[in-house]
Parts: structure tokens; sequence; C-alpha cells
């Protein structure tokens, strides 16, 4: 058999790199993360006449000289990974933008196919490029393709066989190296290879190898287009409103209601769905599998578990594919360029936008879609402080408490106290976000300076094949990756949350065995035990155990176990106590209320749920960090324990 090849995808953001491995490959892709961190490279196959091929998609990069970390990851591929060739994708309609990174590429001596990809889009403006001219000034061959419609796919694989080394004679043009070179230099293509295989290069170097390309893609443009490839547009244009200081920020608004309207409320029929399909087939199990003890385990820790896993798939499906249409679109490069001075007085990027509102759905996939931002400072500052906003697991919570602290029908002129306390709380959590970006941002120190580069795009119809495979992958990966840990937390909770101390559980199972006469409704004995249990449990004495520090508080050890069941999720604080008083169903939900509002003090017959108490219950779930799952994904982005300890000690602290 022949060998596999094994190709690198280089290119620029926005010039088709993506579709065009996607119209290659297909579905025969996997993905990798770079060695320590977790931006990704996306690996696929395929073959012709005469062999098979790996293709390698790397992160989309402006030149050889790094500004962010992916962008350094790609170019560390480049010069420093072995392969046997390298596939160059230019945006056809952006060729003069393109150009620089090109020459760049060519400066390697590495094997080189240069693709023209989007060739509609410089047809559809009217730029015509002299292919053939192309190829001659550049010394290797030249393809063009329609990734989307799969035109010249077949005319790339057949010159795969055969790539070339740039052989271009402009190099040696005396000219340049007069004015550029001052004679110093006589091979130009030798003296900057060892410039950009030199970390140390000085800014002075890359500054002279930057005006020396310049002036070589002007020469190279003025030979090969026949048309003007960008023609700007000024008040005419549509960039003009959606970058306007006033409308541009109107239609933010209004595209981000349609995104949280697809988020937040859309995803909420299919995550009931799911959670109520979950729901049946436990109430299943329990009918279908004995009484045992792994039983208990399916039915209460390892289908809760992955029931935490798929309820997040429809939101994170959800909100890749709206960030996708917007990235397709070209619109979301316009977001970034609106808000990025804003934010970046925070220490976020215009891009931070969208992970924050989504925010308010689920920290979960809004974490994974910080993957958008290009600044590893920005990024990391994002996921930090993404969890303050309130998200609906803590809807359940925020009602119940709020229900303490106002009577019903209570307004406040024309306004509900319930809704002013729920908008409150939405936005201390903003606040708390901005605050805590901004101490980041001057305490935490990165090797890496802000800068705001950014290429609008010409804007395009989304192409829906791309957008669902990239769709796919990151739900596949949230599953396989997130949802074993969640998973397997969810497990150590039941076992902590189901087990007490061996003598102490058998004495609760003795008793109950006595009382089972005493019992008509088998439902109630076992709902009673459980609540004992509960309470018997290690969780349980956990929550005994930290009542002298939560007792100043006003809470007592019902609250402390409920506290600690709710790192599982929050929402999980009133089926906990629910279970401690001994209600259950939807229809106990005001029960419960009407039984937390009587709960007294055993010692002082003093009320627990006092104002002060309920407000303090409020404030402490906007802030705390309780979610066993948004903490796994944190580490997952951020592989590090140091910063999810951080992260948790500061906001539940």
């Amino acid at each position: 058999m022949k060998p596999v090849k094994k190709l690198l995808l280089v290119g620029s953001p926005n010039s088709g790199k993506t579709t065009l491995f996607n119209a290659l490959t297909g579905l025969h892709q996997k993905t990798a993360n770079y060695a320590g961190v977790t931006i990704e490279k996306y690996i696929g196959r395929f073959s012709n006449n005469y062999g098979s091929f790996e293709l390698i998609d790397l992160p989309g990069i402006y030149s050889l000289y790094p500004n962010s970390l992916d962008e350094q990851l790609a170019i560390d591929e480049i010069l420093n990974s072995e392969y046997d060739g390298i596939l160059l994708v230019m945006n056809a309609d952006q060729l003069q933008k393109n150009l620089l990174l090109a020459l760049q590429v060519l400066d390697l001596k590495k094997p080189t196919l240069l693709v023209l990809n989007m060739i509609d889009e410089a047809e559809k403006n009217h730029v015509q490029i002299n292919q053939q001219k192309l190829a001659e000034l550049t010394g290797i061959d030249v393809v063009c393709t329609n990734a989307r419609t799969q035109q010249g796919i077949n005319e790339l694989k057949n010159k795969l066989n055969d790539l070339k080394i740039s052989a271009s004679y402009f190099y040696d043009i005396l000219l340049f190296e007069k004015i550029f070179l001052s004679g110093t230099t006589k091979n130009y293509r030798d003296w900057i290879q060892k410039q950009l295989h030199n970390s140390s290069s000085s800014d002075d170097t890359i500054e002279k190898d930057l005006k020396y390309k310049s002036n070589l893609v002007k020469y190279i443009c003025e030979k090969v287009l026949t048309s003007s490839s960008f023609i700007q547009k000024h008040k005419n244009s549509i960039d003009y409103y959606l970058t306007h200081k006033v409308y541009g920020f109107l239609f933010l608004i209004f595209t981000l209601l349609i995104v949280f309207q697809m988020v937040f409320f859309i995803a909420e029929y299919p995550m009931q769905w799911i959670e109520w399909s979950m729901s049946e087939l436990s109430e299943q199990l329990k009918f279908i599998l004995p009484r045992t003890e792994w039983a208990h385990l399916i039915i209460n820790g390892v289908l809760p578990g992955i029931t935490g896993v798929i309820m997040f798939v429809p939101q994170i499906a959800l909100l890749f594919l709206m960030i996708g249409i917007l990235e397709e679109s070209g619109y979301m490069a316009r977001i970034s360029f609106l808000l990025d001075g804003i934010f970046s007085q925070f220490g976020l990027s215009g891009k931070s936008l969208i992970p924050l509102v989504s925010g308010v759905a689920c920290a979960v996939p809004s974490i994974l879609s910080t993957r958008t931002i290009n600044n590893n400072k920005e990024k990391w500052i994002t996921v930090m402080v993404l969890p303050f906003m309130s998200c609906s697991a803590r809807l359940p919570v925020y009602t119940l408490l709020i229900g303490l602290l106002f009577p019903e029908n209570n307004y406040y002129g024309f306004l509900n106290l319930k809704g002013l306390a729920l908008l409150g709380l939405y936005l201390l959590g903003l606040i708390m976000a901005l605050l805590f970006a901004f101490l980041y941002h001057k305490i935490v120190r990165f090797h890496q300076s802000h800068f705001f580069f950014i290429e609008l795009p010409s804007y395009k119809i989304p192409y829906w094949k791309n957008l669902f495979m990239i769709v796919w992958n990151k739900v596949k990966i949230f599953i396989t990756d997130a949802g074993k840990i969640i998973v397997a937390v969810s497990i150590v909770l039941w076992y902590l949350s189901s087990h007490s101390i061996p003598s102490i559980e058998k004495q609760l199972q003795e008793k109950y065995i006595s009382l089972k006469h005493f019992y008509r409704n088998a439902d109630s004995l076992e709902k009673s035990f459980q609540a004992e249990l509960l309470e018997h449990s290690y969780a349980g004495m956990a929550g005994k155990w930290i009542e002298p520090a939560i007792r100043p508080l006003g809470y007592d050890w019902k609250i402390g176990i409920s506290l600690i069941t709710s790192f599982a999720a929050r929402e999980v604080f009133v089926g906990t106590m629910a279970t401690l008083y001994s209600t259950n169903g939807e229809d106990d939900v005001l029960t419960l209320r009407d039984k937390i509002k009587h709960a007294v003090y055993s010692d002082t017959q003093t009320p627990v749920f006092t104002k002060a108490t309920s407000i303090s219950l409020l404030i402490y779930y906007a802030l705390a960090m309780q979610c066993i799952s948004t903490m796994v994904v944190v580490y997952r982005e951020l592989k590090s324990l140091k910063w999810v300890m951080v992260q948790f000690i500061s906001m539940t602290g």
C-alpha cells in the first residue's frame, strides 16, 4: 500500500478554508487538540486515483507573524512539523489581502498548491484573475475552486501528486533588493526563511519583511488583476448602518433578541421532552429492576448524570448554529468591531457579547462558544466571569425565594415587585461579571498584548452543510469529553447523598421495616425513609457539620444540605427542600412554600426563612459557583485546576 501523504490546509479567516476541508473530506474527519491547550485542529482523510491523503485544517492566520495563541499554534505546525505539502487557500475576491500570507508560505520552500477559493464571489464582483500569470509569478500550480458547489475539487485532487516548490523569479529582482535590503543580502529567500524560524526576530526585521512583501503584493496584483478587487462603498453601504453608533446597536439588540429566543425558549421544548423521557424511563425502571443497590445507582445516579448531559445538547446545538450563521454571514465581525472599544475597557472582546448573553440560558454551551475569541487573555477572562450571568437553572430558586419575600399581587405603582426583584438579580449578575472582568484585566498578567485587527468579510448566505458539520462536531466534543466527567461526578454525589455510616444506615432500615405495618402507602414510607436517610447521609452530615458556620447567615442544617446538593445543579435546591420537608410533585410547590414559611429552629422556635435569610439566599445563588457541569467545562477550556478553584472560591466566597 502507498503511504498516506500528510497535507496542511493553510489560509486566512474568511477564505472558505473550512468549507474546502469539508468538501474534500466529507464525514471522514476527527478533531484533536494541540498539546496542552483546547484549541482544536480538524483532521480528515480523502483519496484520489493515485493514493490517500491526511488533511489537517489549521486555525486561520493572516501572516506567519502570530498575534494570538491559535495563530502561534498553527504557525508552529507549519514551521516545525513534518508534512508532505501545503494547500494554500486564498479568497479570490480578496486576492490583495491574502497574498501577504501566500508569499510568506512560498518562502518556506515547501511543496505547495495555491487554491483560489470562492471564485464565484470574485466573478460576481467582476474581479478577473489571470490564473496562468499568477502561476508563473508564484512558481507553483494554481487551481480555482468554489468549495460550496464542488467546482474545481476534482482538478485540485489531480494536482496533489505533483506539488511544486516555488521557483519564482521576482525574488531576484535587483530593484527590490537595492531599495528594501540596501544590497546587504543577495538571496532574499534564504535570509527571510531564517527570520521566520528565529523567534527573537526584531520588530525592524519584521517591518522590513512586511514592507518588502507589500510591494511585491502590489507588483503581482498589477500583473494578474484586470479589475479592482474591491470597491469601497461609503454611506450607501450596509456597513455604514451596521457599524453605526446608533443604528448598529439597535440592529445588534434585535439580533441578540433572536439569538436569545432561539437558545432560551425554542431549546426549552426539546429539553423538556428529554427531561420527561428520562423521567418516564426512570419510573419504568423502578418497576422493572429489582430493589438492589446497583438498580438504585442506575436510577438515581447514572440516569440523572446522563440527563444532565443530553439536556444541554439542544442549547449547545442551537447556540453554535446561531453563532455559525452570524460568522458565515459576515455579521459577527461587525459585532466585534462595534463592541470591542467598550468591552476592551473591561478586559473583554467584542466577541464576548454572544457568550455573555447566551449565558442567561446556560453557562455550559456559552463557555464552549468562547472559542471564537482569538485573544487568549480575553477568552480566559470571558470564561472566568461568564458563570455570573444568571442562567435558567437559577430560575426555580429565584421563583421560590421571591415568592417568600413578596405576597401575591404586590405592585409598586404599575410595577410588580416580583418582576423588579427578578430583574435586579439578572442585573446583579451582569454588574459582577463586568466588575470581576475589570479586576482580572488589571491583576492577571498574560504575555499577550491587546490589539484589534479584524477583516470585515463580504456578506454571504450561510453554507448549511458546513454549519451542520460544525454543530455536530461541537455537540460530539461536549458529549464525549465533558459528558463522561459530568456523569462520574453525578454518581459520586448520588453516593454521598444516599449513603451513611453503615451502622446508622442499618438502624434506619430496621426502623422503617418495623414501621411498615403502620403505613398504608408504600410510597409514603419510602419517601420518609429517603428524607431521613438524606439527613443522616454523608452529605447530610456535612450539612450539619457546616451549620455553625452558616447559622449566623440565618441558615439551618436543611439549607446547608441544599447548598451542598446544589453543586450538582442549582435547581436541585428546590428538590432537596421538597425532600427534606416531605413534599413531592409539581402540585406541592405551593405546599413547600407554605411549609418553609413556617419552618422554625428547633432550639429557639424562631423563623428560619426571614426576609433577610431569603434575600441573602437569593444573592448567594445569584453569585455562587454551584454547577458541576460548568466547572467541568471551565476546566476543559482552561486546562487548569488552579483557575477553576480561583473561580469557585472567588464566586462562592
